[in-house]
């Protein structure tokens, strides 16, 4: 019988044992994690992701400076293992990395901006009701943005984040959104509405939808055809007599028969 080949250690307990040796030695995790960034393998640059996640709680600025570079690593493994410790240092360190996620999502590198729009996802929570103005600052900025791995994370999991924990600052923020002059925001700001969570205020986006279904742009009327076929799955009642409504003005018939056609 062949003898099985022991399993590997995973990132986070090779990170759990460096941390306690670190500390044996008087060392911070954080510090271990920034040479093992620096290492030609990958595996350890994965576990360098996970120690500066464990030396977040002493030292958060400094973990997600050595983050930083691993969000951005040449491999996807490390890339993915980096952002999700990202999300876990700013779920539970909020208001103390709030500044580097910031500077993080006003940044050139697209990795920067999805990891920390990733977090501040995972950072909005109903129960945290003082984090809601930081959240609405910070998803303004990123609506509308060019990258298409960045607006599939703002779309798909920031905005709903946003609406789901705080639904009144959300809706507001979009609606101040709703204003602009960009035709990427306003696309945005449509498909915002497609979420589930989006489903609580329906009436009041439909008032936001009712006027951006104006819009002749392509990608605009078809982010408000999307949002008005996912809502109208949800709340029938609500939608489908204002589609009808739609189907007799010739300015919005347009995306009406769109979402008609899903429902």
């Amino acid at each position: 019988m062949r003898d099985r080949e022991p399993k590997s250690e995973s990132p986070r307990r090779g990170a759990a044992r460096a941390a306690r040796q670190a500390r044996a030695e008087g060392r911070t995790p954080v510090d271990v994690a920034r040479q093992l960034a620096r290492r030609r393998s990958a595996d350890e640059r994965r576990v360098a992701c996970e120690l500066a996640a464990v030396g977040a709680a002493d030292d958060p600025r400094e973990a997600m400076s050595v983050l930083e570079a691993l969000v951005a690593d040449s491999d996807r493994a490390v890339r993915t293992t980096a952002t999700a410790a990202v999300s876990r240092v700013a779920r539970l360190q909020f208001e103390r990395v709030l500044e580097s996620l910031v500077a993080w999502r006003d940044a050139d590198s697209p990795p920067l901006r999805r990891a920390a729009a990733l977090a501040v996802a995972r950072s909005a929570e109903s129960h945290r009701l003082e984090r809601a103005p930081h959240v609405a600052r910070f998803v303004r900025p990123l609506l509308g943005d060019a990258e298409p791995a960045v607006r599939r994370v703002v779309t798909a999991s920031l905005v709903p984040a946003f609406l789901r924990a705080y639904p009144e600052t959300a809706f507001e923020t979009l609606v101040e959104s709703s204003t602009s002059n960009d035709p990427r925001v306003l696309r945005d700001v449509a498909m915002a509405f497609s979420s589930p969570a989006a489903g609580p205020l329906v009436k009041r986006a439909l008032i936001v939808l009712r006027k951006l279904a104006l819009d002749e742009r392509h990608a605009i009327w078809r982010a408000v055809a999307a949002s008005m076929w996912r809502l109208g799955r949800q709340r029938p009642d609500v939608v489908r007599p204002e589609l009808d409504r739609w189907l007799d003005d010739e300015a919005r018939a347009k995306p009406a028969r769109e979402a008609l056609k899903r429902l």
